[in-house]
């Protein structure tokens, strides 16, 4: 089985975006030693990706080439009226019962890219296997969080850890199933 794996960077105060969505501060972050943070190797172990609709509209808007466009892209949504484009398909219903199928195909592992309620989703559904979390140096204050409201806890496991010079942390855990 597929894994469902989340790369994602964080606020020390827990915000993947500012209150607006944007992920503007990351790019204000100093990075001396200039590191992409094990994202060629990470990107080469995925096939597919998921999405929150507000996230894709985000990278959509980015102005640059959708830098997903040789994966199979699946967007989260309520909307049903929404139609697969150029670059993803929609799920607007049974949002966990199609990811759980999705992960039971073959291929690579599948990339959760947020953002909170799709994040939240996923690990309440048990659903997310492993996270790939990079804590930067930066406090957003207001923002949008990791997680959307949770309905119950998780532990999870720590696997390892890494420091960058930049003082961005890296913790990689895997969810307990127990």
């Amino acid at each position: 089985m597929r894994k469902l794996i989340s790369y994602i960077a964080i606020s020390m105060d827990g915000k993947i975006a500012d209150a607006n969505g944007g992920v503007t501060w990351l790019e204000s972050l100093p990075n001396p030693e200039g590191t992409d943070y094990g994202y060629a190797d990470f990107i080469q172990t995925i096939d597919s990706t998921i999405m929150g609709n507000t996230t894709y509209r985000q990278v959509l808007g980015f102005g640059t080439p959708f830098p997903y466009a040789d994966k199979k892209n699946y967007v989260l949504t309520r909307d049903h009226s929404l139609k697969d484009d150029e670059y993803a398909s929609y799920i607007s219903s049974n949002h966990a019962d199609k990811i759980k199928e999705l992960k039971e195909q073959k291929g690579k592992d599948i990339w959760i890219i947020g953002g909170g309620e799709a994040n939240s989703l996923c690990l309440q559904a048990g659903l997310l296997d492993e996270m790939l979390l990079f804590i930067m140096p930066y406090a957003m204050g207001k923002g949008i969080p990791l997680f959307a409201d949770l309905i119950h806890e998780q532990q999870l496991k720590l696997m390892g850890s890494k420091v960058y010079g930049s003082g961005v942390t890296e913790l990689r855990y895997k969810m307990r199933r127990e």
